[in-house]
Order: structure tokens, then C-alpha cells, then sequence
């Protein structure tokens, strides 16, 4: 899970959909990732409970562009699985070490309803 405070807020500003830096547009805001793959109509849509249009996506897209590139990298950094490490401890560190731990799947118990309770 994301820390909210390494997301982008988007906010609706006069009707218009735009980037809250600050975080201080009054209202229903979403928190998104800073990558143009994370700004969805959908997704938008469905957080700010109303209809969001492809050239609205598109503007805010091409907002986050606009921004530092520290705060893109940073968030991009974090979201990259496909760079992610098949080694345990680089991706925590706490596993340093660790074992591989396999479980047994569980075994269902049957219903009370089923065939074979029935007498």
C-alpha cells in the first residue's frame, strides 16, 4: 500500500478537473499515482462521483508531466514490480535470510446439508 502523501491529488476547480498540489480544494478529491497509467476514466470517474472526459484525463496527464521529476521517479520507482527483486531481503529487509515457507491447502469440511449427512 501507498502512503497517501506520495500520491497526487486531483480535485475538481470550477468545474474542471485539476492537479491540488496543495491539497486544499475543498471537496471530493482522488488520490492517484503519479503515472499517466494511473489516471483512468473509470477510476476518476468512480472517486470523484462524477463523469470525467478523455480530454479532462488527457489535460491532467499532461499536468503531471509538467511536475518535478523527483516526485515522478520517486512514485514510479515504487510502483514498478516488473524491476522488483525475486530476492526476499532486497524488498524487505526484515527477510533477510528468511526460508521459503510452503502451506498446506486447507482441507474443506463438508456441510451438514450435503448427501452424505443425510441419513
Amino acid at each position: 500500500m501507498i502512503a497517501q502523501h506520495d500520491l497526487v491529488r486531483i480535485a475538481v476547480d470550477g468545474g474542471q478537473l485539476v492537479l491540488d498540489p496543495s491539497r486544499a480544494l475543498p471537496g471530493r478529491g482522488a488520490y492517484v499515482h503519479a503515472r499517466a497509467a494511473c489516471v483512468t476514466i473509470p477510476g476518476l470517474a468512480r472517486s470523484l462521483k462524477r463523469s470525467v472526459s478523455k480530454a479532462e484525463v488527457d489535460r491532467i496527464v499532461a499536468s503531471l508531466s509538467e511536475m518535478s521529476p523527483a516526485r515522478d521517479n520517486r512514485a514510479v520507482k515504487s510502483l514498478d514490480r516488473d524491476e522488483a527483486s525475486d530476492d526476499p531481503s532486497e524488498n524487505d529487509p526484515g527477510l533477510a535470510g528468511a526460508d521459503t515457507v510452503e502451506t498446506q491447502p486447507r482441507i474443506k469440511a463438508k456441510d451438514d446439508r450435503s448427501e452424505d449427512a443425510r441419513v
